[in-house]
């Protein structure tokens, strides 16, 4: 079978489980091999491994907790030289907490920039840095990052300004490396809405609002995305909004 990925490698920050997990599983299943980073989850991303090498592809899982200073650079270079290279990171680590501005102090600002925004930016530098490195890649080697955000950065979300910030600054960043880390690496990002796992209840009318589309997303949806964007080779500098039309 002629996969659309055949031997790319990846790594995907919080892949072990839910939408990462589901990413994961996507690449993996499109031909890459794929790096899987946790923090907490490690017997899901132990098992992890094991399903996607039951694919026939390679794995591996990489500990690094974001909240420690240099753990996004160690682990990406942990991960290339695991690997072999890397091709396509996926910053989908993330933690969410409402707090209100009014009761936001430093730490909460601080915590949440870190891991949701300065961890991905860190990556990415480490990322061009691996690849300049390198003797084996070819010429025509095009990386790819993928950011995921949140459907919230199309407008305010009160009482979780320290969060929203986060993936304002991230979706920021996205644009503006798009154009300044071309032609060598592409660079695009993801806005899902709420998902719910397989077999649990559509909450269409949940707090967060309704959906156009009448459906909520499921993480294959947004496993399906990111391959998609993976996969195409003029497409830099997009936020794709996989939310059944919430942002609206």
């Amino acid at each position: 079978m002629n996969l659309p990925l055949e031997d790319k490698v990846a790594l995907v920050t919080g892949g072990a489980v839910r939408i990462g997990r589901a990413i994961a599983l996507d690449l993996a299943r499109a031909g890459c091999d794929v790096v899987i980073h946790y923090r907490h989850s490690h017997e899901e991303a132990m098992a992890l491994a094991e399903e996607i090498q039951s694919l026939g592809r390679q794995s591996w899982a990489l500990y690094a907790d974001f909240s420690e200073e240099d753990s996004a650079e160690n682990l990406m270079r942990s991960s290339w030289e695991t690997a072999g290279w890397i091709d396509i990171l996926v910053n989908n680590a993330a933690i969410y907490a409402r707090t209100p501005a009014t009761e936001a102090d430093a730490s909460d600002f601080s915590l949440q920039w870190r891991i949701n925004a300065l961890a991905p930016m860190l990556l990415v530098k480490t990322f061009m840095e691996c690849i300049a490195s390198s003797t084996i890649l070819p010429e025509d080697y095009c990386g790819q990052v993928i950011n995921i955000l949140d459907r919230r950065i199309a407008a305010t979300d009160p009482g979780a300004l320290p969060y929203w910030l986060s993936k304002k600054t991230l979706e920021a960043y996205t644009l503006g490396a798009a154009k300044e880390l071309a032609p060598r690496i592409a660079v695009n990002a993801i806005a899902p809405g709420p998902v719910i796992p397989p077999n649990q209840p559509d909450t269409a009318g949940e707090w967060a609002g309704s959906f156009p589309l009448a459906t909520q997303c499921t993480p294959e949806d947004i496993g399906s995305a990111v391959r998609y964007l993976a996969t195409c080779r003029c497409i830099t500098g997009q936020v794709l909004f996989v939310d059944s039309g919430q942002h609206l």
